[in-house]
């Protein structure tokens, strides 16, 4: 038997109930401390659900050079069974515009700045205010560009300490950060410009453009080696990294 759900079967006819009006119900708040007014960047569930439920909340201002320079750099993970206040305060040395918890060590977080660095934090470290400066940021020169708008873990290696970061400069980065040698410098392993040729002009003129990064994701699930970057272009690219080769798009 077969049943064509868009036939219009009963023309004509008014309908004896009405579906009600699907609403939503505020539970809790979040209001950010600081009395400057920033924006919600980037928020992360923390991974560790057999606990209280905790999430991870960024704010920066991303606006193109209209960052103020006393604009503050708190970034807030939140209890939800406490929202009036913030259980921990994360306090990079530019405000986070990214962050992402580590699948295997939870405490671990990687926040992605405004002025392109990356900066290591460890939960369970930290002073009786509650806030928490980073272990490590990784070098200014050798960081991104541009700020930082999605930085993942990557779960498909055994130590857990590797992640990947994109921005607008065009560049995705590849950070291995090993927990024990604290006292190195974090630069990145491996660098991909994102760069592709598009016609220009009548004469179909090839011309190499970059391609600014705003949305980055990785899922082991959907290929180990395989990395979706969302561009301001519009653009959706699909990057392959395999081992030993060039990265490509």
């Amino acid at each position: 038997n077969e049943i064509d759900l868009f036939e219009e079967y009963f023309a004509g006819e008014n309908a004896e109930h009405i579906n009600e009006n699907i609403t939503t119900k505020t539970l809790m708040i979040f209001k950010d401390p600081n009395q400057v007014k920033r924006a919600v960047t980037s928020i992360a569930w923390h991974p560790d659900t057999s606990s209280d439920l905790r999430v991870g909340v960024t704010y920066a201002m991303l606006r193109f050079q209209q960052m103020p320079k006393d604009m503050p750099r708190e970034s807030y993970i939140w209890n939800l069974n406490n929202p009036n206040f913030p259980e921990k305060t994360l306090l990079a040395p530019s405000p986070l515009c990214s962050m992402a918890f580590n699948h295997k060590h939870n405490d671990i977080v990687v926040g992605g700045s405004y002025n392109g660095s990356l900066s290591f934090f460890d939960l369970r470290v930290g002073s009786s205010s509650g806030v928490i400066k980073p272990l490590k940021t990784t070098i200014l020169e050798q960081s991104h560009h541009d700020p930082v708008y999605d930085v993942q873990w990557l779960t498909h290696e055994k130590s857990g300490t590797k992640c990947a970061s994109s921005s607008t400069d065009g560049r995705i980065h590849w950070w291995d950060y090993n927990f024990i040698k604290e006292e190195t410098p974090a630069i990145p392993s491996e660098t991909f410009l994102m760069e592709e040729k598009f016609p220009v002009g009548d004469g179909e003129e090839l011309k190499t453009k970059l391609l600014g990064g705003t949305s980055f994701e990785y899922n082991q699930e959907a290929g180990p080696m395989k990395y979706l970057v969302g561009t301001e272009q519009g653009y959706v690219l699909l990057a392959n990294k395999r081992p030993g080769k060039a990265v490509e798009i």
